[in-house]
């Protein structure tokens, strides 16, 4: 198979470019930044198309990736030859995949033809797109080899059919997810959970064989709940009684302190009256004593000594009236001063407690009974679930039984899952070992004629390489850039010989050599002067060193 022409209408930043092929050997020698990856991702994508992908990032989404700068029609057209025919793909491309187009067309006829479909690079090539750019499609950005299923398939010379799972990773994997369902990670899944649906209802079930005992206990507690609930019952209706007696006794005292009071103000007025006549009386007779001691005086002076000696007599008669009176007054002073003083005392000899401090009392008594009452009935639904737990034993262990089956039957079918993985697994190694030796020979092969120093490798059937230096295995990753570099183009070019043992496909190099040194290469020039012999070349470099 060869390519002939090209023409690109628009596809990143090359427009209306157009190239024809030559046989073996293609040198494309620009500078960079021209777009040599751009032509040689345009080939890629004729075959192929854009792989599906809604990542936003550019360096991870092809199709923005190469979306026109200058707008414009997206696509155009390749021509190639292919067991003596001669086709020309026609592929246009829109923002997403609904929008693409794909036409074929045969040159002989220049009609649209159906000998290939959109699908055209997995028909003609016989691999998918990831090992098409982990094989004929080399790139100095990725040089590494990775086996997938359809890399396998092909190197083993088996064709999967339509109607099988389409590769043994896709089974692999849908194994693997199948027995994730059965057990996951942290606990989880069907098995897990049936696991714990199990542990729940024995934990149920003992919980119901136990009723009787619980039921006893729930009554037990009830009975202790309505005591306390009489208790303060009791409680609240002497405290009721002493504030119905404290409010009597109040009545009393108000009664009696307001006949107190009316017998005081009586007294009061008694005594106010008893003062106006002593007052009275008093000023009467200081005016009667002073009358006869001052007409007992003018007589006595002028009269005779005897009446002098008779106003003498009245003037003591008036001192001692005056003194008796103070005395009365005092003491009827006195008697109410204790009447009152007696009252006060009477006052304050009330009860122990107050009103106000029962009936706080009486609230929190009235709380602690809501409490109870709440806690009563709560126990009493309690005790009558549990009484129909009781009912339902046969139910549960019923549940038991068939969670237990179900529970078996999914450790069956996940032992059957762990046991088909690992024969699979098993299976597809010792599938993938047929190409082993084939890959090995022409890997040494290219290793040698690049590399003048022997380099002693080892390669798995996933095709990792390993360098074995003092008997020990190592990764590559030991290496510098330089020679990994080598031993991954090694790897692609002894690739393309094991996959297409009967056919030449056309070869994608994009300046592959970059990292290798002048000697080496002059070595790797040569290959590609050999390849180029049996295989037309597509040689993408960006400097003449290399060309």
């Amino acid at each position: 198979m060869k390519l002939r022409r090209c023409y690109i209408e628009n596809f990143g930043k090359l427009q209306q470019f157009e190239y024809q092929f030559s046989d073996g050997l293609n040198i494309i020698n620009k500078l960079n930044g021209w777009g040599k990856t751009t032509f040689a991702t345009f080939i890629k994508v004729m075959f192929y198309g854009f792989e599906t992908s809604n990542k936003r990032a550019i360096s991870e989404n092809e199709r923005k990736k190469y979306y026109p700068w200058q707008g414009g029609k997206f696509g155009g057209n390749l021509e190639f030859e292919i067991n003596g025919e001669i086709y020309e793909i026609e592929r246009f491309f829109g923002i997403k995949d609904k929008d693409d187009t794909y036409k074929l067309y045969n040159k002989t006829t220049n009609c649209e033809s159906n000998d290939y479909s959109s699908n055209i690079g997995e028909e003609i090539f016989k691999i998918d797109r990831q090992a098409y750019e982990r094989s004929t499609y080399i790139s100095g950005e990725e040089i590494s080899v990775e086996i997938n299923d359809s890399l396998s398939a092909k190197l083993s010379n088996i064709l999967e059919s339509d109607n099988d799972i389409n590769s043994s990773e896709e089974a692999i994997e849908r194994i693997t997810t199948i027995m994730k369902e059965y057990k996951k990670t942290g606990n989880k899944g069907q098995i897990n959970e049936l696991e714990t649906k199990i542990s729940n209802k024995n934990r149920e079930l003992e919980y119901a064989l136990k009723t009787e005992e619980l039921v006893k206990e729930r009554n037990e507690k009830i009975e202790q709940i309505k005591q306390q609930i009489g208790e303060c019952e009791r409680k609240r209706s002497l405290n009721q009684q002493k504030i119905k007696e404290i409010s009597e006794q109040e009545n009393i005292r108000l009664k009696k302190e307001l006949e107190i009071l009316n017998e005081r103000l009586e007294k009061q007025k008694k005594l106010e009256k008893l003062q106006e006549q002593n007052n009275n009386s008093k000023k009467s007779n200081i005016i009667i004593s002073i009358s006869i001691i001052i007409i007992s005086i003018i007589l006595g002076i002028f009269v005779s000594k005897y009446l002098y000696a008779i106003s003498v007599v009245g003037i003591l008669v008036l001192i001692i009236g005056l003194i008796n009176y103070n005395k009365k007054k005092q003491k009827y002073e006195k008697k109410l001063k204790q009447d009152n003083t007696s009252n006060s005392i009477e006052k304050n000899n009330d009860t122990e407690k107050s009103k106000e401090e029962i009936s706080k009392e009486n609230e929190i008594l009235e709380k602690r009974i809501t409490e109870l009452i709440n806690q009563k009935s709560y126990d009493e639904n309690e005790m009558n679930r549990i009484i129909n737990t009781e009912n339902s034993i046969e139910e549960i262990e019923n549940e038991i039984e068939n969670l237990e089956q179900k529970l078996q039957e999914m450790n069956h079918k996940y032992n059957i899952l762990e046991k088909t993985e690992k024969y699979l697994i098993q299976a597809k190694e010792k599938f993938s070992s047929h190409y082993l030796k084939s890959m090995t020979q022409g890997f040494e092969k290219y290793l040698n004629t690049i590399n003048n120093e022997k380099i002693d490798t080892n390669i798995d059937v996933k095709l990792n390489v390993k360098i074995q230096e003092y008997g020990e295995k190592k990764e590559i990753e030991y290496l510098s850039t330089g020679y990994r570099n080598i031993i991954g183009i090694c790897m692609r070019l002894a690739l393309i010989e094991a996959l297409f043992e009967k056919e030449n496909p056309f070869i994608i190099l994009d300046d592959p050599f970059v990292n290798l040194d002048e000697e080496k290469i002059e070595k790797a020039k040569q290959i590609v002067q050999e390849l180029s012999k049996t295989h037309q070349v597509i040689y993408f470099i960006c400097h003449k060193c290399r060309q």
